[in-house]
């Protein structure tokens, strides 16, 4: 080991657990895609009751300028609903896209309603951290809808057995490392069924150690919009960070652009150790692998802890990841990190 980080720190408010024949709300958030891909729905909603035993309400979905699902207030009126509905005890996320933050401005009303489950990932981490600043609750960066559940011709078991003893038994504990991967799907337009291509491989210590604090972050291009606004709240004690970009967000310049806004925020000085997601785009050729090791290490002080290509963000099978949970990190060279949340996620 080359240092140890620890503390005695709290976490936020674990909402109530997902019972067995709930009412699971399913917003857009951000990307028109529900209605684009029909069949990918239809089969997405179906895997998503059957695995957590629900019923699925989807939101309304509108389109704006195209590609967008509805205006900025719009979506928001969608997401307050469910919320707002007590037979709705989990709001899922139906994709990602790029302007959940224009969500936020209209979300206050959240502030008043009981917390509850919030899952979602990639460009969802405005809406996620923005949620978490305004409730003090635990958040889930985690499977969304389509890219997901409408998996053919079924969501990886990894995936939805992660996702159910979070939400549902509360398990905190050590989490499952797959020892493969797969690339996300491309053009669902063109290729909807098709079986993905496996690749070997699971996390990879970069730099050996010991950490604990509270698990805070999500797409780092995301949280550089959430930058110098009332929706980025990160812990004020020590931090597992744990990061992850789209192929264009994890390139080598924009990784470390991203890195560096995290440290003028304060932000990974607070780090007592890094959790960085798979970076998409396939297999990488080793010089790309060694520069973005090389600017992940200089990121971070000496007896910080590195975990890279762990299974959450734009890779499968994903974990579920609660934000705002305390949780420890123990890596060894040449040995399987393991990544311990401490307390339960849900009440």
């Amino acid at each position: 080991m080359t240092g140890e980080r620890n503390t005695g720190t709290a976490g936020t408010l674990p909402p109530p657990r997902l019972t067995p024949g709930a009412v699971v709300g399913v917003a857009a958030t951000s990307a028109w895609a529900a209605g684009r891909f029909p069949v990918r729905t239809r089969r997405a909603v179906a895997a998503l009751e059957r695995e957590l035993g629900c019923t699925v309400r989807l939101a309304p979905e509108g389109r704006y300028a195209g590609s967008i699902a509805g205006t900025g207030r719009e979506r928001a009126r969608a997401l307050i609903e469910l919320f707002a509905d007590p037979e709705v005890e989990a709001v899922f996320t139906t994709i990602g896209g790029n302007n959940a933050n224009d969500l936020l401005e209209h979300l206050d009303p959240l502030a008043g309603l009981p917390p509850k489950i919030l899952v979602g990932y990639s460009d969802n981490t405005a809406l996620l951290l923005g949620y978490q600043a305004l409730t003090g609750a635990t958040v889930f960066y985690g499977p969304a809808l389509l890219p997901q559940f409408g998996e053919w011709p079924e969501p990886f078991p990894e995936t939805t057995s992660h996702l159910r003893a979070t939400l549902t038994a509360g398990s905190g504990g050590v989490w499952p490392l797959p020892d493969w991967w797969t690339q996300p799907c491309g053009d669902w337009a063109s290729a909807d069924q098709e079986v993905r291509p496996r690749h070997s491989g699971g996390p990879r210590v970069l730099r050996p150690g010991r950490g604990e604090g509270v698990l805070f972050g999500g797409n780092v291009p995301t949280l550089g919009v959430l930058a110098g606004t009332r929706w980025l709240r990160p812990p004020d004690g020590p931090t597992v960070l744990c990061l992850e970009g789209t192929a264009a967000g994890a390139s080598v310049p924009a990784f470390q652009q991203s890195l560096t806004q995290l440290r003028h925020l304060g932000i990974a000085g607070r780090a007592t150790a890094v959790l960085v997601g798979r970076t998409p785009g396939g297999p990488h050729a080793p010089e790309r692998d060694e520069a973005f090791h090389r600017i992940l290490l200089d990121a971070f002080p000496g007896d910080v802890p590195i975990v890279t290509d762990l299974p959450f963000g734009h890779t499968d099978p994903v974990l579920t990841v609660p934000l705002g949970a305390v949780a420890s990190v123990g890596a060894e060279r040449d040995r399987a990190p393991v990544v311990r949340v401490l307390e339960a996620p849900v009440l």
